[in-house]
């Protein structure tokens, strides 16, 4: 029973995309594969995010820190899992390639899918990326490579560029912090909310900053909890909600912890907008 949970069949197929898997923007969209759907070894993770409002379906180590990565960038602005190519358009790809097609149980084409596709803004307006992850990417079989071969010609034949990411893309100190301080992003379901100067402590921090002082964040977060008679904690967790809003900025990939940095280390933002109009993906297609 367990193993025919995590097979596809073109009932399976039709089912999903009758649930909507793969459609959607933002908040709306829904991953075509979800932890549920394939073997775990325990490595799979669900985190909401902060940009899409919404639960990611991340299925392994790698994965999560590619989102991580993904949503601490100022200039992404969508992230979308485990999305869904045409599998009309791969499987002639592939018969064109002279490879064959991943196929369901009963013989029909598999779906194939992207680890990320990833909208991206710029002065010159919005883009979107497609990135697969490999831990090794040089290691990978025959077969391997012939899906990934696959996945890029669909890429390239919609006018992308597939980027394949491995543990280079990584930067271990920033996925601490940004995980640390992504945490902070919405504070108004902390105990302290409520009976807490937010307002006032947001401000006297901006106004420290700017003034360019030689404390660190630590002391700061001290002496400020005397003014607003609350405790360092909360001070520090306010600081934090300023930085994961944009309102603060620090180099997350600091190997020295955020509340030792110097408050010269810090300076002040604006939260980056997103745009009214971005591109759309139906169907495996941009339109």
């Amino acid at each position: 029973m367990t193993r025919l949970r995590y097979v596809f069949d073109e009932a399976r197929v039709q089912r999903f995309i009758a649930e909507g898997r793969g459609q959607g923007l933002g908040a709306d969209f829904s991953p075509w594969l979800q932890i549920q759907d394939v073997p775990s070894s325990g490595r799979s993770h669900r985190p909401y995010g902060i940009k899409s409002r919404r639960v990611h379906h991340l299925l392994s180590d790698g994965e999560w820190k590619c989102f991580l990565k993904f949503e601490g960038a100022q200039d992404v602005v969508e992230i979308q899992e485990q999305f869904p190519l045409d599998r009309m358009e791969t499987f002639r790809i592939a018969r064109r390639l002279g490879f064959k097609h991943p196929r369901t149980l009963d013989g029909t084409p598999y779906v194939m899918t992207l680890d990320f596709l990833v909208t991206t803004t710029g002065p010159a307006g919005s883009w979107k990326v497609p990135y697969t992850f490999k831990y090794d990417p040089e290691t990978l079989t025959p077969r391997e490579q012939e899906l990934m071969d696959i996945t890029r010609e669909f890429c390239r034949s919609n006018g992308m560029e597939l980027q394949v990411l491995d543990q280079r893309f990584f930067n271990e100190p920033f996925n601490i912090n940004y995980d640390s301080v992504r945490a902070y992003h919405d504070i108004s379901q902390l105990a302290f909310y409520d009976q807490t100067d937010i307002a006032g402590i947001t401000q006297a921090m901006s106004s420290e900053i700017a003034g360019g002082s030689g404390d660190t964040l630590l002391r700061a977060c001290r002496w400020l909890a005397g003014s607003f008679d609350t405790t360092p904690l909360v001070v520090y967790q306010v600081a934090m909600h300023m930085v994961s809003r944009g309102v603060l900025r620090v180099d997350l990939s600091s190997t020295v912890g955020l509340e030792r940095l110097p408050l010269s280390a810090y300076s002040l933002g604006t939260p980056p907008a997103l745009p009214v109009n971005r591109p759309v993906f139906r169907g495996g297609r941009l339109v």
